[in-house]
Parts: structure tokens; C-alpha cells; sequence
């Protein structure tokens, strides 16, 4: 491969819009480095990987935008994944996986799975309804456009007044995903055990949704039309750009973080406001509204396929796994709180891959029982 052409298939992946092929290939060249390395004893072993890695990755050419961002952070990011599968390597011989035996019990991963709920309280289970149109309100049509993809068309012709005061909500559950482009244009992807209310026609000043859950944004830009998304005690104005909301009721903290463009992210409760820069991220907890900067990767993993372990926060790993899987995690007492973690995989595998390569750092064992997940020391 050439440099050009190795360039390009990195910034591809590092932005998720690689064919499965490619992304096969791009991950091949560190399975490749891994394979000449015997084990990562010492920081000097740790740098000595991390150089391999930068060599072998031709770098782009440096330009202030958030991709040049995007790059280091994915070498730096994929260096620690192959670090730490080097570090374990040890700890794969000693260890028995026990979820080898429980193939029966093995957990297929989630899919484009949503129910769209109409103005007129009718419910559409999206999962495997054919592509065309769904319904008509109001004059817009609401069509399923490809596999997790729902899309809105409006017509002239439409009752607008009607349009104005209906709304419609998409909800994935756990083990689900899906994709909608609102009427303005908006395409917004839901993460698993999420909801998103929004009118079928926006109104002439605003363009207001509310979300529950995660979602990734890509606003349509209107600048007599400010986008806002009202999520939890927090709301975020913007007129367009690309965002990321991660407000799950059962994690302690709002998160927005931004990759393009820019947004004001507002505590409802105090007004307290703060505008973020690409590559910036919120954290609304205890009322507490601060910014810091966003790890991108991990932010964006779920939206590009992947699960990204680089977070000592394990029992925040556990849920977000627990949401794609369909899963109940019980813990025992001797289960550990936190502990380093590293590695990617995609969310296209079975649950049992994703528990061997946490399970590689010997601080955890699962054991899987139909849709139960029992996590030991």
C-alpha cells in the first residue's frame, strides 16, 4: 500500500466510514506489530510500541481542524489497545475462560431496532418493516428510506397549522439503535435505550426536540431558526453543527461534546451557559456545569461500531455494554468497583468476545446465564 492510499484509510477509520473490509486491513497492520512483540514489562517497552506505531501510520498533513485532533488521538488511543492486549498476553494463558463453555448461553449483539410512536398515538415497530412510506400527517410523509434510517418529506400542500402542534417520538430499547433525518434536514442517530420527541414541522423561531438517552447530532444550518435539544436539566442551542449528548438517567453526569462548529450548553435550573469549542466537552453533575476536554474516540465509539475500553470506570463500561446487549450485569461482593482498562473490539460481535478481552486483565471473570451476566473477582 502506499502512502497515499494508507493515509486515506486512516482518516477513514478514525472517522468511522470505513467498508468492513478496510477496516479489517487497518486493523491487520497492528495485529501485525502485536504479533512481533513479546510482552510490555516496563514504560520503555510501552514507548518502544508506540513508536512502532507512528512509524508505520504515515501522519497527514498538520491542519487546524478537529480531524488533525481526530488522528492523534486515534494513534494514541489504538496504541494503548495494543499495549494492553500485549501486557495480558501472560495473563491469557493463565486464565480460564469460562465463557468458552457457555456458547449456548452467548448474547448476539444489538441492531437497528426502534418503535416510532405517531401524533395520533399509533405505534410502528421499525426492526424489520420493508422500506417505503410509513405514514402521512399532515401532509408529510414519513418514510423508511434503509436499514435503520427513517426520513421526513414535507409537502406544501400539507396542513401546516395541524403539522405545528403534532409530534412524533423514536424509541430504541435496549439492544437497539436507529437513525432519523427530521423534517429541517437534522439527522440525528439514537443509541441504545433512547428516545427523541420532536414535531413533524418546526415551528417559524425555533427548532426544539427533546432526547433522552444518547444521540449524535448533525444539525442543518438555519440561522433564522436556532436548533435546541432539551435533555435532562440542560438544554443546547446551536444553529448547526455536530454534537454528541450522552444523558442516561442512570449516569451520574449530562455529557455534550462538540466536533464541529459550536454550541451553547445551558443548566435550565441557575442559566448557567458555557460555549464550546470543537473537541470540547460538558459535564453537568450536581447542577455543577464544567468544560473539559473530550477523549473523541470513546465519545463517538458507540456511533462508529465500536467499544473503546480506555476508562478505569468500569461499572460505566458494564452499563453502556449492558444497553447494546439486552443484558442485566449482577454483581457479586467481591466484584471490583474501577480498574484500568484497555482495547477496542466492534459492537458487531457477541457479547462472550467483549467479556474475553475484559476479562484479559484478570481483574474480572463473567459468567453468562440467558440474558444475565454475573461478574466475580
Amino acid at each position: 500500500m502506499d502512502k497515499i492510499k494508507a493515509e486515506e484509510l486512516f482518516q477513514k477509520y478514525t472517522e468511522g466510514k470505513c467498508t468492513e473490509e478496510e477496516k479489517l486491513l487497518f486493523e491487520s497492520l497492528y495485529n501485525k506489530v502485536a504479533q512481533k512483540q513479546e510482552s510490555l514489562s516496563s514504560p520503555e517497552d510501552f514507548e518502544r510500541i508506540k513508536k512502532i506505531i507512528y512509524t508505520r501510520l504515515p501522519q497527514p498533513e498538520k491542519q487546524h481542524s478537529i480531524k488533525r485532533w481526530y488522528t492523534y488521538a486515534a494513534v494514541a488511543c489504538l496504541a494503548i489497545a495494543v499495549g494492553a492486549a500485549l501486557f495480558y498476553r501472560a495473563e491469557t494463558n493463565r486464565t480460564n475462560l469460562d465463557l468458552s463453555k457457555n456458547k449456548v448461553y452467548d448474547i448476539p449483539p444489538g441492531g437497528n431496532k426502534a418503535v416510532l410512536t405517531l401524533a395520533d398515538g399509533r405505534k410502528i415497530v421499525l426492526n424489520n418493516i420493508q422500506n417505503g412510506e410509513l405514514a402521512d400527517e399532515a401532509g408529510i410523509k414519513i418514510t423508511k428510506t434503509g436499514d435503520g434510517q427513517l426520513a421526513y418529506h414535507i409537502s406544501d400542500a400539507g396542513d401546516k397549522q395541524a403539522a405545528a402542534v403534532s409530534f412524533n417520538v423514536i424509541e430504541t430499547p435496549n439492544g437497539g439503535q436507529y437513525q432519523v433525518t427530521l423534517p429541517d434536514g437534522t439527522k440525528v442517530w439514537l443509541n441504545a435505550a433512547s428516545s427523541l420527541k420532536y414535531p413533524v414541522r418546526f415551528s417559524s423561531n425555533e427548532r426544539l426536540v427533546e432526547l433522552s438517552g444518547e444521540g449524535y447530532f448533525e444539525v442543518a444550518k438555519n440561522t433564522k431558526k436556532p436548533f435546541r435539544v432539551a435533555s435532562g436539566n440542560q438544554k443546547v442551542e446551536v444553529l448547526g453543527t455536530h454534537f454528541n449528548i450522552n444523558s442516561y438517567s442512570d449516569e451520574p453526569a449530562i455529557r455534550t461534546t462538540l466536533t464541529e462548529g459550536a454550541v451553547r450548553v445551558i443548566q435550565t435550573a441557575t442559566q448557567e451557559s458555557r460555549l464550546l469549542k470543537p473537541g470540547e466537552q460538558s459535564v453537568l453533575e450536581s447542577n455543577r456545569l464544567s468544560v473539559r476536554n473530550a477523549d473523541m474516540l470513546n465519545t463517538l465509539a458507540w456511533k462508529n461500531g465500536e467499544f473503546i475500553f480506555d476508562d478505569g470506570d468500569f461499572r460505566a463500561v458494564m452499563r453502556n455494554i449492558a444497553r447494546w446487549y439486552d443484558i442485566e450485569v449482577v454483581y457479586d461482593p467481591s466484584a471490583p468497583l474501577d480498574f484500568e482498562l484497555g482495547g477496542f473490539i466492534s459492537r458487531s460481535k457477541n457479547i462472550s468476545a467483549v467479556l474475553k478481552l475484559i476479562e484479559l486483565t484478570g481483574k474480572v471473570h463473567f459468567k453468562i446465564e440467558g440474558r444475565r451476566v454475573f461478574v466475580t473477582k
